[in-house]
């Protein structure tokens, strides 16, 4: 086998294995770049998803303040959250989508009033939702999302506004 294509071949092994141990499951897409040195990024990555396939993950990209970042997910629920707060997150999702992701922090703490304390702060502490004090926002992180990409396909606020309707 070619130098090259072993070179190819470390740095997809390499890429690999830094997501998958990556504590955060989270990775900026620029720090990847620098590691696929001269390669082409796109086959590099191409690559690197479908190991992380065959072994039952999936790799998301994301955008987030301004910046792509790609998350490590799997099928089903992330068993630190509690069902309250993935409602809470669904719900902040789905407000986030109206509102082009500039929630106000006073609103939340307006609607959350009972549960801010508790749930909205470990879902803050856990980087599911990343608090932005000077301007006064809240935003959901791409582990957020990545969270919710499983539970609930299509997040509108009309359609969890009719869930609660029909209860």
């Amino acid at each position: 086998m070619s130098t090259v294509k072993n070179n190819f071949n470390e740095i997809i092994k390499n890429i690999t294995k830094l997501i998958l141990t990556n504590p955060q499951k989270i990775v900026r897409e620029e720090d990847l770049k620098n590691l696929s040195k001269n390669f082409d990024f796109e086959e590099i990555m191409s690559d690197v998803y479908l190991n992380l396939r065959n072994v039952g993950f999936e790799l998301i990209r994301t955008k987030f303040i301004e910046q792509q970042f790609y998350i490590l997910t799997s099928d089903g629920k992330d068993d630190n959250i509690t069902p309250s707060q993935y409602g809470i997150l669904a719900l902040i999702i789905a407000l986030s989508k109206e509102v082009d992701e500039n929630i106000k922090i006073d609103d939340l703490k307006e609607i959350f009033a009972e549960l801010w304390d508790t749930d909205v702060q470990f879902l803050i502490n856990n980087d599911y939702l990343r608090k932005f004090d000077d301007l006064g926002l809240i935003k959901v992180t791409p582990l957020g999302k990545a969270t919710m990409k499983n539970i609930i396909k299509d997040l509108q606020l009309k359609n969890i506004l009719n869930v609660f309707e029909n209860e």
